[in-house]
C-alpha cells in the first residue's frame, strides 16, 4: 500500500512577456522559499500554442539550474487565453449542479461547450425559498489550448499535478499572510500587462475580472515622455510614483538628484504623467466594486490588498486609498519568508511579482 504524503510543487505562473516559478519548503518558522526563478522574453504563450519548443526550452533551464526539486508543477494558464464571468443557476428536480452550471456556461461562452474546459473555484448557495440556487464565477479555457500548455510542460520535463485559477492562488497565498473573516475584501494583482480585481470572503468570491492594464503602461509613457530607459522609468516609478513634497525619499532616489533630494519639479512630472493611466485602473475598480454592491447592496469593503508589480510604483496604496476611500496595503509576500542563498533574489523587494507563483506553489500535492 502507497503511503501518500503532502509535498510542495513547483508553482509556475506564465505570462506573454515573463515567467515566474517558485517551490517552497517547512522551515521553523513557516514556509520558506526553496527555490525560484524568472524570465523574461516575448510571446511565451503565443509561442507554446503555435507548438514551438521555446516556452518547453526556457522552462526547462529554469528547473534545471535554479535549485528546484522533482518534477511536479502546478501551473496557471495565461489569462489572456481565459475567460471569466459569473452565473447564477437553479438545480432542478432529477438534476446536478454540475449540468446547471454547464448548461448557463454555454450561454456565456463565444464558442460550443464541448469545446470547453470549466473550472468554478467558488460557488455559493443563495436562499431562495424552497429553490436550490447557486451563484458561481466560472473560469473556461479552449480544452484543445489546455492541452497543449500540458504538453509543452511535458516536453519540459515537467509533470502537471494542477491547473489552477490565478484568483485562487491569490486568495491561498493571501490566507496564508493574512487573517481572513467573512467581511469583504479588495484583492488585486497588478501584473506586467494583465491586472487582476476581486472582492472576496473567506468562503466565497463576490466578483472577479482581470483586465487589460499592466505597469508596462506607466514604464512606455515616462521612456517616451523622459527618454529613459525601460531601467530608469522602472527606477524613477520606485523612487517617485506617487511621492509628495515633503516626505523623506528613499535612497534609490540619490541617482536621479543632485545629492539627497530630488527637485518637486521631477516629482510632480512624474505625478502628471502617470496619473491619467491610473485613472483607468481606478475605473476598473469601481466597476468591481459597483457589481458588488449591485449583487450585495448591504456589503462594505473594509479593507484592500494590492500585490505584484504594484510595489515597483512608490505610494500607490496612498493613492487608491485617497481614490477609493477604503484603507490599501501593498503587500510583498517575499518578505515574509526566508529565501534561498544562491542569490537568485539578491533584493527582497524585487519579490512582488512572484505573488500568484507563490500562491500556486503553496498548493501541496500527493506523492509517494
Amino acid at each position: 500500500m502507497l503511503n501518500l504524503r503532502p509535498t510542495y510543487p513547483i508553482g509556475i505562473d506564465i505570462h506573454s512577456q515573463n515567467i515566474y516559478a517558485v517551490q517552497l519548503k517547512e522551515s521553523g518558522g513557516g514556509l520558506a522559499v526553496r527555490a525560484l526563478a524568472h524570465r523574461q522574453g516575448e510571446g511565451w504563450a503565443e509561442k507554446a500554442l503555435e507548438g514551438g519548443n521555446g516556452l518547453a526550452s526556457q522552462l526547462k533551464g529554469m528547473v534545471k539550474n535554479t535549485g528546484f526539486r522533482g518534477k511536479r508543477a502546478v501551473v496557471h494558464l495565461p489569462s489572456p487565453y481565459l475567460y471569466t464571468f459569473p452565473v447564477s443557476v437553479r438545480v432542478d428536480e432529477g438534476g446536478t449542479l454540475e449540468e446547471a452550471i454547464v448548461a448557463e456556461s454555454a450561454k456565456h461562452l463565444p464558442f460550443p461547450i464541448e469545446e470547453a474546459t470549466l473550472d468554478y473555484p467558488s460557488i455559493a448557495s443563495v436562499a431562495s425559498g424552497k429553490a436550490d440556487k447557486h451563484k458561481a464565477t466560472i473560469i473556461a479555457a479552449r480544452t484543445e489550448q489546455v492541452r497543449q500548455f500540458l504538453l509543452t510542460l511535458k516536453q519540459a520535463g515537467l509533470s502537471v499535478e494542477a491547473v489552477d485559477a490565478d484568483i485562487s492562488s491569490l486568495m491561498r497565498l493571501h490566507g496564508y499572510l493574512h487573517e481572513v473573516n467573512e467581511t469583504p475584501t479588495m484583492l488585486c494583482h497588478v501584473g506586467f500587462t494583465r491586472t487582476l480585481l476581486a472582492v472576496a470572503t473567506k468562503d466565497r468570491m463576490i466578483v472577479h475580472r482581470t483586465v487589460a492594464w499592466g505597469i508596462e503602461t506607466l514604464l512606455v509613457k515616462l521612456e517616451k515622455n523622459l527618454e529613459l530607459s525601460r531601467a530608469q522609468s522602472r527606477g524613477l516609478l520606485m523612487a517617485c510614483g506617487f511621492l509628495r513634497r515633503g516626505r523623506k525619499l528613499p535612497d534609490e532616489g540619490k541617482g536621479l538628484t543632485d545629492e539627497d533630494t530630488m527637485q518637486e519639479s521631477v516629482l510632480r512630472a512624474v505625478r502628471q504623467i502617470i496619473t491619467p493611466y491610473l485613472e483607468a485602473l481606478i475605473y476598473e475598480f469601481h466597476n468591481v466594486i459597483g457589481y458588488m454592491m449591485s449583487e450585495e447592496p448591504d456589503a462594505v469593503i473594509q479593507e484592500g490588498y494590492v500585490y505584484g508589480h504594484a510595489n515597483f510604483i512608490r505610494d500607490l496604496d496612498r493613492y487608491l486609498e485617497s481614490t477609493l476611500n477604503i484603507p490599501i496595503k501593498l503587500v510583498n509576500p517575499v518578505t515574509n519568508m526566508a529565501l534561498p542563498e544562491d542569490g537568485m533574489l539578491t533584493d527582497p523587494s524585487e519579490g512582488g511579482p512572484f505573488s500568484l507563483a507563490l500562491g500556486l506553489a503553496m498548493r501541496q500535492v500527493l506523492w509517494p
